[in-house]
Formats: C-alpha cells, sequence, structure tokens
C-alpha cells in the first residue's frame, strides 16, 4: 500500500497526459484564434452618394474577380434606368428652376450689373420653335442694357455679413432672373409650346418597359441633352438631386440604350445602384490575410441597420465627396451634404467602439470637385475658407476640417483623395490602404 502522500506511476502518468492534452487544446485555441485574426473586418461607411459602391467595385476589378454575366445585365438594366431617371429630373428641374427650352445664357456676357426687375422689360415676342434661339439671344441684350442704364441705382450690392455655415443659396442673379422671366412669358409649364421631341419625353410617363425602349426616345434623348436651356439647368445641378452619371451616360445615350449594348468595366463603374441592402464581400490580401468588406447603405433611412456590423471591426473606410460641398441632402434639402457627411463622421469617428480602430478617410469624387471650383466657390457654403479657390487649398481645408473632428489624439485619421471612377487612380490608394490594414492585422497577431 502508498501511504496517502504518495503517487504511483499510474496516476502520474496519467496526470502528465492530462497536463499534455491541456496543452495541445491550448495550442489548437491559439492557433484558431489567429486563424479567425487574419479576417480583417472593414466597413464602407459614409452618407449617400458618397461612392462606396463603386469603391467596392474597384476592389473586385483589382482581385481579379470581375463581373459574371448576370452582373453585367444588371448593370445594363441599370444603366437604362439611370439614363431615364436623369431625364425626368432634368424635366423636372427646368419646371422648378423656371428655365425655358432653347435659353441662352451666354447670349450677353455683361450681366454682372444687371437690375433684378427684368421681368417687366420683356417685350412680348410671338414664339416660334424655329425662332427660339434667336428670340431668346435677343431678348437677353435688350433685358440687361435697359437694366444697366434706368436702374443701375437700384443694384443689390449688399450681403449678409454672417453666413450660416453649410447653406446652399438657389442661383439668384441676372442670368437666372432673365430665364424664369421668359419661361414665364412663354407659358410656364402649363401652355410653353414645346420641341416635338421635348414633348415626346414630357408625354412619357412608361419611357422603358422591362428593357424595350420607345423606338422615339433615343433620338428625343439626343435633342433634349443637346438643348442649351437644358444644359444651363444642368450647370445648376447642385440645386436640385442630379445622379453624378447623368453627363456620362446622356452624352451618349444612343450607343447605351442599343438593344445590342453591353457595358464595359467603366459603363459598370458610372452606374448607379442604390445599396438598400448589406453586401459582404471577402478579398484576399495576402497568403494569410483575408479582407472582409461590409457595403452598406449610406441614406439615413439605411442607417440604422449599420449597428449589428460593429463588432470587432478592424478598420472603417469612410467616404465622403468632397464634390458635395455645395449640394443639398435628398432627404433633408434643408440640409447641406458636407455638413452632413461631417456631422457623420464625427459620431462614427468618435463612438466609444471605434477608439482604437483604423479609421481611413477617402475624399471621394476629386474630379468633379475640381470641375466646380470654377463656377462655385467654396466660400460660400463655407465662409470660414478664407483660402485660394484652387484644388490645392481647398482639399487642405476640408481636410483639416475633418481631422479635427477626432477626438482621441491617440488615434490616427488616413485621409486620401480619391477618383473612384479612375482605375489607376483608386487602385494605387487602396494597395496603400491594404498596406495599413495588414501592418494593423500583424500588430493584433502580436507579429510587429
Amino acid at each position: 500500500m502508498c501511504s496517502g502522500g504518495d503517487v504511483s506511476p499510474e496516476e502520474k502518468a496519467r496526470t502528465a497526459q492530462s497536463r499534455e492534452i491541456d496543452k495541445q487544446l491550448r495550442i489548437e485555441e491559439t492557433v484558431a484564434s489567429k486563424n479567425e485574426s487574419s479576417i480583417v473586418k472593414l466597413l464602407l461607411l459614409g452618407a449617400g452618394e458618397s461612392g462606396k459602391s463603386t469603391v467596392l467595385k474597384q476592389m473586385k476589378l483589382m482581385n481579379g474577380a470581375g463581373f459574371t454575366p448576370a452582373e453585367i445585365a444588371n448593370y445594363r438594366a441599370a444603366i437604362i434606368s439611370n439614363i431615364i431617371t436623369c431625364v425626368e429630373t432634368l424635366i423636372n428641374a427646368m419646371d422648378a428652376l423656371r428655365i425655358p427650352y432653347g435659353f441662352k445664357p451666354e447670349a450677353d456676357h455683361d450681366f454682372s450689373t444687371a437690375n433684378a426687375n427684368l421681368c417687366p422689360m420683356l417685350p412680348l415676342v410671338p414664339y416660334d420653335i424655329s425662332t427660339e434661339s434667336i428670340i431668346v439671344s435677343q431678348s437677353l441684350p435688350h433685358l440687361v442694357r435697359s437694366a444697366n442704364t434706368s436702374k443701375g441705382d437700384d443694384l443689390e450690392t449688399s450681403k449678409k455679413s454672417v453666413k450660416e455655415e453649410g447653406v446652399v443659396a438657389k442661383a439668384d442673379d441676372p442670368i437666372s432672373r432673365a430665364a424664369e422671366c421668359i419661361y414665364e412669358r412663354l407659358g410656364g409649364s402649363e401652355h410653353q409650346p414645346y420641341p416635338p421631341e421635348i414633348t415626346i419625353l414630357k408625354a412619357s410617363e412608361r419611357m422603358v418597359f422591362g428593357l424595350e425602349l420607345n423606338a422615339s426616345i433615343p433620338e428625343a434623348i439626343k435633342y433634349f441633352w443637346a438643348d442649351s436651356g437644358v444644359q444651363y439647368c444642368y450647370s445648376r445641378s447642385n440645386e436640385y438631386q442630379l445622379m453624378d452619371c447623368c453627363a456620362y451616360f446622356l452624352s451618349d445615350a444612343g450607343k447605351f440604350l442599343s438593344s445590342t449594348f453591353q457595358p464595359s468595366e467603366m459603363d459598370i463603374l458610372k452606374a448607379r445602384i442604390m445599396t438598400t441592402t448589406v453586401t459582404e464581400s471577402n478579398f484576399k490580401v495576402d497568403a494569410k490575410t483575408t479582407l472582409r468588406v461590409y457595403d452598406v447603405g449610406g441614406q439615413r433611412s439605411e442607417r440604422k441597420k449599420w449597428a449589428p456590423y460593429f463588432q470587432d471591426v478592424k478598420a472603417i473606410i469612410f467616404l465622403i465627396a468632397i464634390s458635395s460641398y455645395d449640394q443639398v441632402c435628398m432627404e433633408d434639402e434643408s440640409m447641406n451634404r458636407m455638413v452632413e457627411n461631417m456631422n457623420l463622421f464625427a459620431s462614427i469617428c468618435n463612438h466609444p467602439m471605434f477608439k482604437s480602430t483604423s479609421m481611413i478617410v477617402f475624399m471621394n469624387k476629386i474630379d468633379i470637385f475640381k470641375e466646380k471650383l470654377a463656377k462655385s466657390p467654396i466660400s460660400q457654403c463655407f465662409p470660414s475658407f478664407t483660402g485660394e479657390n484652387s484644388y490645392e487649398e481647398g482639399s487642405a481645408y476640408f481636410s483639416e476640417r475633418i481631422s479635427e473632428l477626432n477626438k482621441y489624439p491617440e488615434k490616427s485619421i488616413y485621409i486620401y483623395f480619391t477618383w473612384a471612377t479612375d482605375t489607376s487612380q483608386i487602385s494605387s490608394v487602396l494597395d496603400t490602404v491594404n498596406s495599413i490594414l495588414l501592418g494593423n492585422a500583424l500588430m493584433n497577431l502580436g507579429m510587429m
């Protein structure tokens, strides 16, 4: 018999074996944990119309996934829908802004000192479709010259000394007022005689049946887009809700509406499909690391779906359309889109759950931003901007505004200026982002 303090060799062996099993289990758990950690969970966030889905398309192209035949067919249908939606939006905007078809804002260039009270001076000229451009071009110089000579002392020269940040004002200048006067004298939306092509579009409540279009629609859209009044309306698109892809698709609508048309990669990148569901995509960053990307809708009604995806997020790519500085929100036209973007970013960036989460900001749509600067000064909507109205100073201003929103000093904010539909530019940025994410993943595994 063994004394109470003695342990038999068999028991020692069983204990050693049990410890070895426990050790092996711990090793396996650690390996499993590390394998799970190699999946980097990434959220694509941002307000509506910021370009999240376009970035996701670029990720698919970069990883060689491409688009399936079913996806290509879906994007072809989306492009047709985009074209029809843009036409309908412009038709409605022509009436909302009171712009007559055929209006030529360049008919007289001396608008800088014109008086606001132009309408009573507009002569009643018999309207005829064939002479529309002549009527408009002759009327504007007369209006401006009369205003300059007779009412020059009444010019509005004062402005508000303090402007609320983010206010997007409707155009109120001699050109827009002249357009309104001509629009009213021609009969407004109810009685204005329209060119036949415009009548076709206005009368077509349903221009598309499945993927089949009325045969007259493509040619009517070509005429519509070439109209000088429509182009003037398009130049004021910050005053209403118009897709960014409008000019791309309407400028060659005949090709896109052809029954034999097959979308290219660029066409697909330009196509707009509103995100109303959460999509999950997986991409290999390297042999051991997978990027799991969640794209969620940015419209206000979709943001309630975000919360379930916040757990275990390693990084967030937050998209802001820098070109939206002079636009209003689709859901609330009293709210500037850039202000909405900054408020949303602040709420995400400073959420306690994301205190140590990498924040990568894409200041997107720099191509549109550069185009806008020539006609829409940043200071009109953001009076605190006092720099030169250039891309360099404007982008630096908004970058600083975004950085200042971060309340965690130890947290890094990575800001990139992107053109999401430019594959070369966005690929370079995404390569850099992948390096950041890979570095963070290695640190989480204790390998850096």
